[in-house]
């Protein structure tokens, strides 16, 4: 992708053209490597599939979700019964992880 930034003088004439060629950050999860939309806020947030494999330490299955229709807060809970899961600790294959609010709502899952 090329940016072009324009400079100009008081009265509108123009000044100086620059052209700017910037790479497309990249990053990948850091459970599976799967490539991921780019976030410098959550630099080793996890991809979707390896969020649906969130446990507790005892290998139970997780999810979590916000707690408010406006997207704020964190609550986890057993996919099994429903329960409430106290914390935001959880793990995916066997790697610490935590859940939290995502800046503009939803969930975000980064490696610890």
């Amino acid at each position: 992708m090329t940016i072009i930034f324009l400079s100009s003088f008081f009265s509108g004439t123009l000044v100086k053209e620059e052209k700017v060629s910037l790479m497309e950050k990249q990053q990948h999860c850091p459970i599976c490597q799967q490539e991921v939309d780019y976030s410098s806020r959550y630099p080793k947030h996890l991809c979707s599939a390896c969020m649906d494999l969130t446990a507790d330490a005892e290998g139970r299955p997780l999810t979590f979700y916000n707690i408010s229709i406006s997207g704020h807060g964190c609550q986890g809970e057993y996919k099994d019964t429903g329960e409430r899961y106290a914390g935001d600790t959880c793990y995916v294959k066997g790697i610490p992880c935590k859940a939290k609010e995502h800046r503009f709502g939803g969930i975000v899952v980064e490696v610890v």
